[in-house]
């Protein structure tokens, strides 16, 4: 049976990303990349505000009430929603025109990992890198259009996509020391209708992929790589999906506007069966 898929908001993206929950606040964040806007959504009240970014704003992570870090074209920023104040942190390959910040997340110790894309999606010009809030390390290259990324239920293994290349690669993950090792496919899309997107984890350890040109969500073992369920989605371009509410077990796709359908570029939710991993707070050093 499909799950009830309901539209979230009245916003409609350019392209929407990156959607983060913060439990705290009972809030969902996104942003619409190419609209250079960060939106929140308010679960208490279903108020929803969005807040102009001076570039290509490809995805954030909380800190606070009030602030939000975010990557912006090469860098990473501190936003301050309340006060309209942007402040670069950090930058990486500015002189790389043809590659931008694409998605990120934080992890449990609040170090925010972000990787760039190709924006002509063509060369493997894209890197991964792992912000601390005083440094930042490159930790792969030879990325096309590095994208979703999520932890399994023990902080014992990395997920990242590389989206052209179609394959959900898993790491072995060291939380301490904040390392990588030992890159396989977990998830390689095969035969799937368009390529992975953004994606998040439920405390069952599997995850659930965005279907960029595939208008759907899947729901994938990564230690078999066999899927156990999809759902379809009223967009072609589904780009994202998060677990939010108290009880983490709310699915929020977000899509891009690039299609005909009527409800591309809009947020929608639906229950699960299963509940997901929580967003972190970025943790200033």
């Amino acid at each position: 049976m499909e799950p009830n898929l309901i539209t979230l908001s009245n916003y409609k993206a350019v392209l929407g990303e990156g959607p983060v929950y913060d439990k705290d606040l009972n809030k969902l964040f996104w942003v619409d990349i190419e609209g250079k806007r960060i939106l929140v959504n308010d679960l208490n009240t279903g108020t929803e505000v969005f807040y102009e970014m001076p570039d290509l704003v490809s995805s954030l992570c909380v800190i606070d009430d009030k602030r939000v870090i975010a990557t912006i074209r090469h860098g990473f920023y501190i936003v301050n929603l309340e006060r309209g104040e942007i402040k670069k942190v950090a930058e990486v390959e500015t002189d790389v025109e043809s590659n931008r910040f694409n998605d990120g997340k934080c992890d449990k110790l609040g170090r925010y990992w972000a990787g760039t894309m190709n924006m002509n999606e063509r060369k493997p010009t894209g890197s991964f890198y792992k912000f601390n809030g005083n440094k930042v390390t490159k930790m792969l290259e030879g990325l096309t259009v590095s994208n979703g990324l999520g932890w399994d239920p023990d902080n014992k293994q990395m997920f990242l996509i590389d989206s052209p290349v179609r394959k959900v690669f898993v790491f072995d993950f060291d939380l301490n020391k904040g390392e990588i090792y030992n890159r396989r496919v977990a998830v390689d899309f095969g035969n799937e209708p368009g390529n992975p997107d953004g994606m998040a984890v439920d405390e069952e350890g599997n995850i659930w992929v965005a279907h960029w040109g595939g208008g759907k969500v899947s729901r994938w073992n990564p230690k078999t790589g066999k899927k156990l369920l999809e759902i379809k989605v009223p967009a072609t371009y589904v780009t994202s999906v998060t677990f939010g509410t108290p009880e983490l077990n709310q699915l929020f796709i977000t899509t891009a506007g690039k299609s005909q359908d009527s409800l591309a570029g809009k947020t929608f939710t639906t229950r699960a069966n299963v509940r997901g991993l929580p967003n972190f707070r970025f943790k200033i050093s």
